[in-house]
């Protein structure tokens, strides 16, 4: 979906998204017939929004998620440890992204790889497979 406007909706843009979230959801909870015709078959379908293609800004918007501040990053959520520089106080992730690393990677535990001077011990986060993303 295009919004057609010279200007942002901003914080109104769930009323765009309405009848697409309330048809999403009919589609989810009735049970829907359809065919396929290449196994010659009728199956029930379900339906679900699986990603939408946006800016940063927008993602803010229909998320409701912050885009801005401390707790930005969309996979560790609550559970970021970033910092404000000292000068200029900007946000910075730069230890903390290590934990993506895989174990046996050299900076995953050196010290003097990255500013700090600490060894990073957390493990990111296992990622959602199949039934466990419908939970």
């Amino acid at each position: 979906m295009v919004i057609p406007s010279p200007s942002s909706p901003k914080c109104l843009i769930d009323i765009y998204m309405d009848p697409l979230i309330k048809e999403l959801q009919n589609l989810w909870h009735v049970d829907v017939l359809t065919s396929d015709n290449a196994k010659n078959e009728i199956f029930t379908m379900h339906a679900a929004l699986m990603w939408t293609v946006n800016d940063l800004s927008t993602y803010g918007m229909v998320s409701r998620w912050s885009t801005a501040g401390v707790m930005v990053c969309l996979v560790c959520m609550e559970d970021i440890h970033a910092f404000y520089l000292q000068n200029g106080r900007k946000v910075c992730y730069f230890n903390y992204h290590r934990q993506f690393l895989p174990l046996d990677h050299p900076y995953h535990r050196k010290k003097k790889a990255v500013t700090k001077n600490r060894v990073e011990r957390n493990v990111a986060y296992p990622r959602l497979m199949g039934e466990q993303i419908r939970d």
